[in-house]
């Protein structure tokens, strides 16, 4: 039997709850390290010189948070266990969208049905509910 997977996400965390037989099987919470916001000394300037190399701050923060996001994805990916059938991406801002294309990348995952839809801030039981909904409400409740 192939698990179904909620995951709600925003840059904060990820709550990933797996079903089987269309009951509450797992919740696990990914924390993520991508900084909000990060205070550089040199960023009221557009470009800084260290020693002979003008550094670009914008330019050089952006591949920072780009690459904390990648390993923050890693995470989330490698938490979803194989035997998974389905997945539902649910969340507030884009992070869930950027999340869905890193997931394309991957040949494991080209096979599964992915959805993707917006949500807000939720606490845990209504993550939990709202899952348990769009499985039962689609059509793939496994009972």
């Amino acid at each position: 039997m192939k698990k179904q997977v909620g995951i709600w996400m925003n840059t904060d965390k990820a709550v990933l709850v797996s079903l089987l037989n269309g009951k509450e099987n797992e919740i696990q919470t990914i924390e993520s390290d991508i900084e909000s916001r990060s205070h550089n000394p040199r960023e009221i300037k557009p470009g800084s010189r260290t020693g002979t190399v003008l550094m670009d701050v914008d330019k050089k923060m952006t591949q920072r948070k780009n690459h904390q996001m990648h390993n923050y994805f890693e995470k989330v990916i490698h938490s979803i266990s194989s035997d998974t059938g389905e997945i539902y991406i649910f969340g507030p801002a884009n992070t869930k969208k950027h999340f869905e294309k890193e997931l394309k990348k991957r040949t494991q995952f080209n096979s599964l049905k992915l959805e993707i839809e917006s949500a807000d801030k939720m606490t845990q039981p209504q993550m939990v509910a709202k899952i348990k909904q769009h499985f039962e409400r689609n059509g793939n409740y496994k009972n």
